[in-house]
């Protein structure tokens, strides 16, 4: 047996997501105080009793995700589960970094914060959206993309998630004028996206120049479990690493071909550690021919040791 740990992104949080691991594994609840400690503001309040939405802007998503997600996997690696390798989607991919042992916790925390910022920022001043794409085949949306990039504006591949899921970013406009294009190209369904900028498009440029100058002071490890980026779909050393994190912000996340890779290789188990079960949705779509699990309360961490048994360091 090979297994993968996938850590999900922006998009999977909800109100609560943690507190049950906060109640149960000192683990987890050592990850929610150590981020308390480093953050300005309350992560523990933010997770678990939101109740004015603060979970769903970016400056607080992003590390409120990444905490929660590293919460749930010290749970489930305090019981003795290693992992043969580790992918995250967009912001999960910094859990993946963390996890995979190139930064510590406090390290990636911060960068994560860092992150957020710049990428707020960045979509403030160059306006953008998403749009979700379904039924149509990539190399069919791809053509759609680069005509209408030409002619109005960045319309670029944001997220490959699974056959027929296809998210696109850019300027409203260019998304406005490819939709017509992708229906008439075959699209089922093309669906504006609820978010607050052009996210993993060149859009995001200046991000991407800000985690530049930011990474430049931050010293990477090498990496102990093989870790597959986002930019690349292929595994990552310390150096790659260090030049991905500036594209990842402006590079679609090639997450289907990924997970396509991983199987390629033998992996047949894939288990999603953090909220929500959005990933593990995705996998299925890929394969039906891999085993999916999921940790992200006592419930869900227990089944998975049960069913993986002797799947231990």
């Amino acid at each position: 047996m090979k297994t993968a740990i996938l850590f999900p992104g922006q998009g999977a949080q909800s109100i609560g997501m943690g507190k049950n691991l906060y109640d149960n594994y000192s683990e987890s609840k050592r990850i929610f105080d150590a981020a308390a400690d480093i953050l300005d503001w309350d992560i523990k309040e933010v997770c678990f009793e939101d109740s004015q939405g603060i979970i769903n802007q970016t400056r607080y998503t992003q590390a409120a995700l990444f905490t929660t997600n590293v919460a749930a996997y010290e749970a489930l690696k305090a019981k003795g589960f290693k992992a043969d390798a580790v992918l995250g989607f967009s912001l999960g991919e910094y859990s993946a970094i963390m996890a995979g042992g190139a930064l510590g916790f406090e390290e990636t925390l911060k960068l994560v914060e860092k992150r957020a910022g710049y990428m707020e920022t960045c979509a403030k001043a160059h306006p953008g959206g998403m749009v979700a794409v379904i039924g149509l085949e990539i190399d069919k949306i791809d053509e759609v993309c680069k005509k209408v990039t030409k002619e109005i504006g960045p319309a670029e591949i944001a997220n490959d998630n699974c056959p027929g899921q296809v998210t696109l970013s850019g300027t409203k406009e260019a998304l406005e004028a490819a939709m017509p294009y992708l229906k008439e190209a075959g699209a089922k369904r093309v669906l504006p996206l609820q978010v607050s900028g052009a996210f993993h498009s060149s859009l995001m440029k200046d991000a991407a120049d800000a985690l530049q100058a930011e990474i430049e002071h931050i010293t990477f490890n090498e990496v102990n479990i093989p870790i597959i980026s986002n930019v690349t779909a292929d595994y990552m050393n310390k150096n790659q690493i260090i030049a991905n994190i500036p594209l990842q912000v402006v590079k679609g996340v090639r997450f289907r071909e990924s997970i396509l890779h991983l199987i390629g290789e033998g992996f047949d188990t894939f288990i999603e550690v953090g909220p929500k079960r959005t990933l593990c949705n995705l996998v299925k779509k890929i394969s039906g021919d891999v085993r999916v699990l999921n940790v992200e309360d006592q419930a869900s961490l227990e089944n998975v040791i049960e069913i993986i048994g002797g799947k231990v360091c």
